[in-house]
């Protein structure tokens, strides 16, 4: 009796064993890969973060992105791993900015010896001071490719699509040349991270009134009214060209900026 139990113990280690065997067998590292990209981008924070996301990534990288905002507008970018790292280390540096993704759904998956690919959709917010700046969903079809024993991200096709918001606090800095020439440089929330983009400006008079040339636009400053306006349609009054180009920078991100501060 005692060798019939010895022999069940036996076999029913052996199974345990060959179940979990199996299970660890049937680990998918494509998926493994996408959910450690996941909860590092929900802690950045920590010290080692953006070390251990760019670790995800090979150095022979691309990827494209197009962004869909609320207007249906659409923004498409090319990213390596340089510009992966670049996006990282602003996301940390501004205090200011926080992420948070999670899973939605996955797909489609197939793995290969050496090679695999998956599509997942997931589900995002950016905050900016704890308020939301974006709210959406990210559709990610991600080709991963095992390199000397670990598995690394060569290439992902992004669609990021804004579902409430895409609106925040921005920053201008104003550069003039004279009273006539502007540059501006404005940043301003875009997704996962803060861009930012230049704009130039042109002030020039006639008999009339003054004219401002700004990105292939004509405005007219008038004289006698200091109004400002665009094929008739009043945009605001301006005492100064420095107030002209405040004006024009607020009336051109009304969709990306709630307050600008210019600097």
């Amino acid at each position: 009796m005692k060798k019939s139990y010895i022999l069940l113990y036996i076999m029913m280690t052996c199974l345990y064993t060959n179940i979990y065997a199996s299970k660890t067998d049937n680990v998918d590292p494509i998926i493994e890969v996408v959910e450690s990209y996941i909860n590092l981008m929900n802690s950045l924070e920590k010290d080692d973060a953006v070390t251990k996301v760019l670790n995800l990534y090979s150095e022979q990288y691309t990827g494209n992105t197009t962004y869909v905002n609320l207007s249906g507008a659409i923004i498409k970018k090319n990213y390596t791993k340089e510009h992966i790292k670049s996006q990282l280390n602003d996301i940390v540096q501004d205090g200011n900015y926080n992420l948070k993704i999670k899973m939605n759904s996955i797909l489609y998956t197939i793995q290969k010896e050496s090679a695999g690919t998956v599509s997942v959709l997931l589900d995002f917010e950016s905050f900016i001071d704890t308020k939301i700046a974006e709210k959406g969903t990210i559709l990610m079809n991600v080709v991963v490719a095992k390199q000397k024993e670990q598995w690394k991200i060569m290439q992902n096709n992004m669609v990021r699509v804004s579902e409430v918001k895409d609106i925040g606090d921005c920053v201008c800095h104003i550069f003039e040349k004279g009273s006539t020439q502007f540059v501006t440089e404005l940043y301003y929330p875009a997704g996962v991270k803060y861009d930012h983009k230049f704009e130039a400006f042109r002030i020039t008079s006639n008999e009339k009134n003054k004219v401002v040339n700004s990105g292939g636009k004509t405005f007219i400053w008038e004289n006698n009214s200091n109004k400002l306006s665009l094929n008739q349609e009043e945009l605001g009054v301006a005492k100064t060209p420095k107030q002209v180009v405040e004006l024009l920078i607020k009336k051109m991100n009304t969709e990306t900026c709630a307050t600008i501060i210019f600097r």
